[in-house]
This record gives structure tokens, C-alpha cells and sequence, in this order.
């Protein structure tokens, strides 16, 4: 009686786990799922989600890629990937401050690159230094902690969107403009054909999550940059966070739960581990 007592008890413990885990919003940055300022829930709507791979697989004249914030090291056959979109006329933008874009770039042999240093201006800002924003045609763009492009080596690059010539690289990350630290304009996003594609650059990951997407002309910038594409978020370019895998692992598991042979099996087993959890009461009923 006591084990059976003890079984339920582990399986009411598992099962209130389980359910808080599925109903915990995500809070990972950038996931399409993170209804919170550093998620990107608002563009759900907008477009699909999907790996790599899969994102790569799709027709590239109704899709675009959006590589946004990517963390994890691309590998060879990413890059290939990315070069056979490129290659068959799509559109990739890589939205990225200080994370791993600047591999792919260089694997794809992409002659430009984020420079890593801080973006600040201490006139043009959404009330911070580090909340620059920059110039697109006449419009402003509204950036977070971003970083600059450096298009030196590319002849033939357009230059979207420019910070102020107030801006400057905050080289020492001490919050002021010292001697010898580069000043404005920058580039800060930029566009260059690739093969039979388009590769645009934005040199800031923050752009398009929650927080930032609608400030200023964000949101209209991606659209004029997807034209009439629909947008594909790669989702499989950040490092999980234990929620995040936890979640996947329900869905895994809710998954192989749903199919027919996993249903009755564990129909069968309920109903026989609810028989002989019933005889045993009955036969521990009858002693007292």
C-alpha cells in the first residue's frame, strides 16, 4: 500500500512539474516564444521558424533568412547551406553585435565585418548613450548596445543606415569620448549582392526584439528589407537554456506520447496497474 501511495505521489509530483515547465514563458533571448522585452514573440505572426538547414531548403524567392543574435559556431555544411540560398537568388540578413556572425561571414567570403566596439552617441540616442540611433534615408533607427560594420573592403557594398557624426566607438567601455577613439558616421548596416542573392548586414541583434521593434522605423526597415518575402527566423543558432530544453524534451516526449502504439500501451498499462492497485486495496481492506 505504502509503495502504491508513494508511486502516486512521485507521478503528482512529475505531472505538476511537467505542466508548470509547459505553461513557464520562455525568457530566452530572441526566441519567438519570449513574450518579454529581449524575445522577438512580435514577429510570431510574421514568418516562420526553423533550423538552419531547413530554413536553407526553402524556396528563396518567397523566404527570407533572418539570423538574428546567432551564439553557436557555424559549421561547414551551414555555411554550404547559406551559400546555396545566396547562390539561388534569396535574401540572408544577419542581425548581430557581438556573437558569431563574423565566422559565417568569413566562411562565405563576405568582404565585410562587425567590429565589435560599442556604438555610442552621446546627442542621437533613445536616452543613453549605449541606445544610439541611426539614419535610414530620412527615416531613424532606433539600435541597443550595437556595434558598427566595417565595409572597407567592399567595393561594391550599399551603405542602408549610418550612425551620427556625433556617434563614436567607445573603445574602453568607459562611457565617454576619449582621444583617439573613432568618431562618426558608421555603417551600420549595409547591403552587397552574393551570387544570385542578397546579403544585408545589420550590425545590431537587438533591432528587432520585442522592445525594440517597435521604436522608431524598425519595424518598417525589415519590411522594405523582406519587400515581399516572408521572413524565416533561424532557430536553431543560440544556446538553449535548461527551460528551453526542458520544453523540448515535453515536446519530444508529448510527441511520441501521441502516437497510436504509445497511446494504447500506456492505456493498457494504466488500466492494469489500476486493477492490481485495486486488488491490493481490497486484500488490505479485508485484514482490518
Amino acid at each position: 500500500m505504502r509503495r502504491a501511495e508513494l508511486a502516486l505521489a512521485l507521478a503528482l509530483t512529475a505531472a505538476t512539474l511537467a505542466l508548470l515547465t509547459a505553461v513557464y514563458p520562455v525568457n530566452a533571448d530572441f526566441s519567438l516564444e519570449n513574450p518579454y522585452w529581449n524575445g522577438m514573440s512580435a514577429l510570431k505572426g510574421a514568418g516562420l521558424a526553423a533550423g538552419l538547414a531547413e530554413a536553407c531548403a526553402l524556396d528563396p524567392r518567397e523566404h527570407a533568412l533572418l539570423l538574428v543574435g546567432p551564439s553557436k559556431p557555424f559549421t561547414a555544411g551551414d555555411v554550404r547551406a547559406v551559400e546555396s540560398f545566396l547562390a539561388r537568388g534569396g535574401l540572408v540578413v544577419v542581425a548581430d553585435d557581438f556573437g558569431t556572425a563574423n565566422q559565417l561571414l568569413e566562411a562565405i567570403g563576405a568582404p565585410v565585418r562587425l567590429t565589435g566596439s560599442l556604438l555610442a552617441d552621446p546627442l542621437f540616442n533613445l536616452g543613453a548613450l549605449q541606445l544610439p540611433l541611426a539614419f535610414w534615408g530620412g527615416r531613424r533607427l532606433a539600435l541597443n548596445y550595437a556595434t558598427t560594420v566595417n565595409a572597407s573592403a567592399c567595393g561594391e557594398c550599399g551603405i542602408l543606415a549610418e550612425s551620427s557624426a556625433f556617434s563614436y566607438l567607445d573603445l574602453n567601455l568607459n562611457g565617454k569620448h576619449d582621444a583617439g577613439e573613432p568618431v562618426g558616421p558608421f555603417p551600420v548596416a549595409v547591403e552587397l549582392r552574393y551570387g544570385a542573392g542578397r546579403l544585408v548586414v545589420v550590425s545590431d541583434s537587438s533591432l528587432f526584439i520585442n522592445s525594440m521593434l517597435g521604436r522608431e522605423a524598425n519595424r518598417d526597415f525589415l519590411q522594405q528589407l523582406l519587400a515581399s518575402r516572408k521572413p524565416v527566423l533561424v532557430a536553431d543558432r543560440w544556446e538553449e537554456t535548461p527551460l528551453t530544453m526542458a520544453k523540448e524534451l515535453l515536446r519530444s516526449a508529448w510527441r511520441a506520447a501521441s502516437s497510436p502504439e504509445v497511446k494504447y500501451s500506456l492505456a493498457a498499462l494504466a488500466l492494469a496497474l489500476s486493477l492490481d492497485w485495486g486488488r491490493r486495496l481490497a486484500r488490505a481492506n479485508k485484514r482490518f
